[in-house]
């Protein structure tokens, strides 16, 4: 034991230099690592402050690099770009067995339905850039940065390509060396008594346009202008002549079911449009196809669909439109509404169109006789909202209604009554009274005298065609889910004033100074905006309410007639106003009981139903008559040889 302890004891005496040692070198091993870590810290945050405005460096484009670039300078460089690619395009170089051709796809052209069909952008390029080591976990941003230095970063140019203009220009140079392969069909000419027509399939040679647009939008997103090769590929038909003959009997069946509805409602205007698609047209629009079970059945060409719904464009396509709000003297004095884009959807109407065909193959018990036309949807880039300081932010409701076949005075008196209505500011809590904002109708205030029928007697009347005003201020307040304070019928059914979906009286709204009004309530507690449109193409008036979207909903049934009345015998009236024997007269008028329920939902959430009862007397057809020595004046139910002045309807 003791030998144990004597070898310990030098051990144990030892002085702690060694451990000084030791200690001292950890700790500057230590400092030096602290050093590091600050040096390092302290470099990339001074790295990170001397490029906080601009790109890394290492960040590229394509083959450009942008590192040390500010966000406006990567836009100058991709505009520099655009000007290149509007002057150079985009080459093409097709190849065929038979032919090749060279052709260019320019974002210049003289035609207006050709623009910025292909394009760097910009300010997507600047947000990828700078976005570059300035994501993720707050040591990501700070050593990223310094490691880009050593690792490159390669970024891919956003391209934007309007899909549809740079398909259509491919197909119309492409064409000249396609042959498109063709599947055997079956067409009948002129349905039911016409002849059916069987046509063989036919191999062709075309190109894929898709990926040629994806060859476009890589070649460009790498910065890459060269020429890009197109080679045609071969297609075998799908479908026989053998298959198609096999097929053949059954297409009078298919045909036999009948025709197709084509609908559309307006989304603002709730117009409804109804296109009828007749057996006979689709015996020519007739292709086979190979359904998901491989069995042939009977389809629509899409080509001759497409062809069809671009004839419906002019009733459909609306532009997109920016708002304008000028305010003067308490009026909006330049006022324009921005409105919605819509423009059919050629693919999903297509689609719906053809599904609704081909059920026709697998002898449905209930089959669709009704397809609804789709639209796509462009929203402007100015809302209204950003224009004023009035709280109007959006379409409340509209109304409509069609003034097709009125005479001219009557178009100029609605045309007046527009400008006087078009931009008018309805106060909170005002009670709007049309007649206030429109009369007085006279013509130092812009009327014109237009026929009436006061009592039985026609007779032109300055103002005539202003309850034209009242019905579509009457729908549009209804759609707006406004409280209707004043509304009375006129005493006649008017086909102007027709429902516009199911064509029956009952929506409509008389005006006659000073008594007779449209008067809704702005319970909306700001101001309301009211917009007031004459489409002279369509004959088509449109007021559109403007305000707060507080959650308020109105709608209305469409009118029941629960009673027609006969307009009774003619009635002659003879007057010593005309000359003897002349005659005019104004048609017969059938009398009518109807009514409709408007309901609308307050912001609170509190449903109010509300019901319109209208009463239109009848009025027989009546003639004035100029009375001769051997008449006598007044009313006469009998007839007699004249000479007929005038045979038009008046209103009232």
């Amino acid at each position: 034991m003791s030998d144990i302890l004597e070898n310990l004891t030098p051990l144990l005496s030892t002085p702690p230099t060694r451990g000084r040692r030791i200690f001292k070198f950890a700790g500057v091993f230590l400092l030096i690592v602290a050093v590091f870590i600050a040096v390092v810290f302290g470099a990339s945050a001074a790295y990170v402050s001397i490029y906080q405005d601009e790109v890394y460096p290492g960040v590229s484009v394509g083959s450009y690099h942008l590192g040390g670039s500010t966000g406006a300078e990567v836009k100058k460089f991709i505009e520099d770009l655009n000007d290149r690619l509007a002057k150079e395009g985009v080459a093409f170089d097709a190849h065929t067995a038979r032919a090749d051709m060279s052709f260019k796809i320019n974002t210049v052209s003289d035609s207006d339905t050709v623009a910025e069909i292909l394009a760097f952008d910009g300010d997507s390029l600047v947000d990828l850039s700078l976005g570059v080591g300035r994501a993720g976990a707050w040591y990501e941003k700070l050593f990223y940065p310094l490691f880009l230095r050593f690792k490159k970063v390669v970024l891919v140019a956003p391209v934007v390509i309007n899909d549809l203009s740079a398909t259509e220009i491919l197909r119309d140079n492409l064409k000249k060396l396609s042959d498109d392969p063709r599947d055997a069909g079956v067409v009948f000419h002129d349905w039911p008594t016409g002849q059916m027509e069987i046509i063989p399939e036919m191999a062709g040679q075309n190109f894929d346009i898709p990926v040629i647009i994806n060859q476009i939008k890589t070649d460009l997103g790498q910065l890459r202008f060269n020429t890009i090769k197109l080679e045609a590929k071969y297609f075998d038909p799908a479908i026989t002549l053998k298959d198609a003959q096999a097929v053949a009997p059954r297409v009078s069946e298919i045909l036999n079911y009948g025709n197709l509805s084509l609908n559309y409602i307006a989304p603002q205007t709730k117009a409804r449009r109804e296109w009828v698609i007749t057996a006979t047209q689709m015996g020519e629009w007739l292709r086979l196809k190979k359904d998901a079970s491989g069995v042939i059945i009977f389809s629509l060409d899409s080509g001759k669909m497409g062809e069809y719904l671009e004839q419906q464009r002019q009733d459909v396509d609306v532009p997109a439109r920016d708002a304008k709000f000028v305010m003067e003297n308490d009026k909006v004095k330049e006022f324009q509404a921005s409105a919605v884009g819509l423009r059919i959807d050629l693919e999903k109407t297509y689609t719906d169109l053809a599904k609704a065909f081909e059920e026709r193959n697998y002898h449905p018990a209930s089959l669709s006789k009704t397809v609804g036309l789709t639209v796509a949807v462009a929203e402007p880039k100015v809302q209204m909202a950003s224009l004023n300081d009035l709280g109007i932010e959006g379409v409340i409701g509209v109304g409509v209604s069609s003034f097709v076949g009125s005479h001219t005075n009557r178009i100029k008196n609605i045309a007046n009554a527009v400008k006087l209505l078009n931009g008018i500011l309805i106060k909170p809590g005002e009670d709007f009274s049309t007649n206030k904002y429109s009369s007085p109708y006279t013509e130092e205030n812009g009327y014109l005298p237009e026929l009436v029928i006061k009592g039985n007697e026609i007779k032109a009347e300055v103002g005539g065609g202003m309850c034209q005003i009242g019905t579509t201020m009457f729908r549009m307040a209804m759609n707006s889910g406004m409280d209707i304070t004043q509304r009375r019928n006129h005493s006649l059914v008017v086909s102007y004033y027709a429902d516009p979906v199911n064509g029956n009286p009952g929506t409509d709204a008389t005006l006659y100074e000073p008594s007779l009004d449209l008067k809704f309530l702005n319970d909306t507690g700001g101001y309301l905006l009211l917009q007031a449109e004459a489409d002279y193409k369509k004959m088509e008036l449109v007021f559109t309410l403007w305000g707060k979207l507080d959650g308020r909903k109105g709608w209305y049934t469409h009118p029941i007639v629960s009673k027609w009345i006969s307009p009774g015998a003619k009635q002659i009236t003879y007057t010593e106003n005309l000359k003897p024997g002349v005659e005019t007269c104004q048609g017969a008028y059938k009398g009518a009981v109807a009514s409709f329920e408007y309901s609308r939902i307050t912001p609170a959430g509190e449903k109010i139903d509300r019901v319109f009862e209208s009463f239109y007397r009848a009025l027989p057809q009546i003639c004035l008559v100029g009375a001769t020595s051997s008449t006598t004046i007044g009313v006469s139910g009998g007839s007699s040889p004249a000479t007929v002045l005038s045979t038009e309807p008046a209103v009232e």
